[in-house]
């Protein structure tokens, strides 16, 4: 089987961001373990207010960006949402990538959630979890919550740095439920299922 590809998206743009800085960990935890990670900052690479008559053909939007965005998505066979929680929810820079996105993107495909918030909340990928499914996407059961206290401030302008042990410990659990989900799930992504199920009749 060849190797994974995962899209990590950070939903954050504040600099310096502790959401960001849990992302990357995310990132290099998959990097580890083989998988192919790809990146999209959504502070670095913006897409504009979705288009509601792209909604089912993203791919044919007219904004390079989203379309770019589009090919990411339906490359990977699994995806990282990253948010910081805001007003009990996740973020509208987020929300908005999702919304310029279709179903196809998503069917059938692992979604891992995480978010920073006070108190290690789970609000925010509570309610991306909602989303998730409203695109046939499938969330990962482990969600993977931080807050301040877990990372090491910044200092002079650069990343905080994750420390906390029991984030770290489920950090990587997070990464191979996800893994263990897009190796799983991939056959029903590629048509391998089909085509199986094909050969059964005949």
């Amino acid at each position: 089987m060849t190797e994974l590809r995962v899209l990590v998206v950070s939903g954050s743009v504040r600099k310096p961001s502790y959401t960001t800085a849990l992302a990357l960990a995310v990132g290099a935890r998959l990097s580890a373990e083989q998988a192919k990670v790809a990146w999209w900052d959504l502070a670095e690479q913006p897409v504009p207010i979705a288009d509601p008559a792209f909604h089912r053909a993203p791919e044919n939007h007219p904004d390079l960006t989203v379309r770019r965005l589009v090919k990411q998505i339906d490359a990977a066979d699994a995806v990282v949402l990253a948010s910081p929680l805001y007003h009990n929810s996740f973020s509208g820079v987020l929300k908005n990538a999702l919304d310029c996105l279709s179903m196809r993107q998503f069917q059938h495909k692992p979604v891992g959630l995480i978010s920073h918030g006070r108190q290690r909340s789970t609000q925010a990928v509570d309610q991306l979890r909602t989303v998730v499914r409203g695109l046939r996407g499938v969330s990962t059961t482990t969600p993977l919550c931080t807050m301040d206290s877990d990372y090491l401030p910044p200092v002079d302008g650069g990343a905080p740095s994750l420390v906390a042990s029991d984030i770290v410990e489920r950090l990587d659990r997070f990464v191979t439920e996800l893994l263990d989900l897009a190796t799983a799930l991939r056959p029903l992504r590629t048509g391998d299922v089909a085509r199986t199920r094909a050969e059964r009749v005949q």
